[in-house]
C-alpha cells in the first residue's frame, strides 16, 4: 500500500516552527535467488532474471545486503530493515559508516557476483547474457552489505546475481532498504496527527496503514513530528533492535507523546488531551 506522508519537525522550546524534512526507512525487497546446476536438463531452472526494485518517491539512498546459503539452510528470520530501523538515518549516510556489523553469516559453498542497474535496457542485456554496464558491481562474495553508489539512484533498480561456481546449488538472499525524504503533498492530508518526544533520548518508531507494511522514523529528544497521511487508519509501534512494542491505534486529528511508563519502565505512547 502506497502512503503519502507530510511531516513537520519543530523544537518544543521554540516559538517559531523549525521546518525540516523527516527521513523514512522502508524495506523494499527481501528476495531469494535459487541457483541450480546449469545442465542441459536443468537449463531453464538454472537461469535467474534480474530482480526489479521499485524505490519510494523521494529516495535519497538505498542500502543492500547479500548472503549466500545452502538451499536447505537459508536464513529467513533476520532482515536488514529490522537492524537498520533503530539507527538514525543521518548516521547511515555519514562518510565511513561501518556496515560490517550488519553482515550475515553465510553457509553456501559458492561465491556470487552481484550487479546493480538503473537502466532497464542494461538489465535486459545482462539477462540475455550480453555485456552490460552496471551502476555498481560486487565481483565475488558470499556476504556483502553497504550503501549503493550515487550512480545507482533512480525510481527503479535491477539486481542481477551470477554464481561463480556452476557445480554448486545455493540460495542467495538479496535485501534492499530505501531511505526517503518525505515531501509535502497537500492533497493527501485526510489523516493528521502529531507525536512529541518527551524523553531525554531519541526514539525509533514505525508507522503503518495496514499493520503489514511498516516505515521506520527517528524522533530526537524534545522534538515534535506532525503527520498527514493518505490512509483510512494508522498504527504505530516503538522499535528496538530485538523486538517492537505493542501496536498503538492512532486516531485522526489527535496529538500523542512518547514518555516513560513508570509502572513498566518502558517507553510508552499516550494521548495529549485537547486544550479546553
Amino acid at each position: 500500500m502506497k502512503k503519502i506522508f507530510i511531516l513537520t519537525v519543530m523544537s518544543t522550546f521554540l516559538t517559531a516552527i523549525d521546518v525540516a524534512a523527516q527521513k523514512m526507512l522502508q524495506e523494499v525487497i527481501v528476495d531469494y535467488v535459487v541457483f541450480r546446476p546449469d545442465t542441459k536438463v536443468n537449463k531453464l531452472l538454472a537461469k535467474n532474471k534480474p530482480i526489479k526494485v521499485s524505490l519510494p518517491k523521494g529516495t535519497q539512498a538505498a542500502f543492500y545486503r547479500v548472503a549466500v546459503y545452502q538451499n536447505e539452510n537459508v536464513n529467513t528470520s533476520d532482515t536488514f530493515y529490522k537492524s537498520l530501523r533503530v539507527t538514525n538515518p543521518d548516521t547511515l549516510l555519514k562518510d565511513g559508516f561501518d556496515f560490517r556489523p550488519y553482515l550475515l553469516e553465510p553457509n553456501g559453498e559458492a561465491g556470487v557476483a552481484v550487479y546493480f542497474f538503473t537502466d532497464k535496457t542494461a538489465a535486459n542485456q545482462f539477462d540475455a547474457g550480453k555485456d552490460a554496464t552496471p551502476c555498481q558491481k560486487i565481483d565475488g562474495t558470499k556476504s556483502a552489505v553497504g550503501l549503493l553508489s550515487a550512480s545507482c539512484q533512480g525510481d527503479e533498480l535491477y539486481v542481477g546475481v551470477r554464481k561463480k561456481d556452476k557445480s554448486k546449488w545455493v540460495t542467495v538472499k538479496v535485501e534492499i532498504v530505501a531511505l526517503a525524504e518525505l515531501a509535502e503533498d497537500p492533497i493527501n492530508d485526510r489523516y493528521p496527527f502529531s507525536i512529541q518526544n518527551e524523553l531525554s533520548g531519541e526514539v525509533s518508531y514505525e508507522v503503518s496503514g495496514d499493520r503489514t507494511n511498516w516505515q521506520a522514523f527517528f524522533l530526537p529528544s524534545k522534538k515534535k513530528a506532525e503527520f498527514k497521511l493518505a490512509d483510512t487508519q494508522v498504527y504505530l509501534r516503538v522499535s528496538t533492535i530485538d523486538k517492537v512494542s505493542e501496536e498503538y491505534k492512532i486516531d485522526s486529528g489527535k496529538n500523542y507523546r512518547f514518555h516513560l511508563n513508570k509502572d513498566t519502565g518502558k517507553v510508552d505512547l499516550g494521548e495529549i488531551p485537547a486544550k479546553k
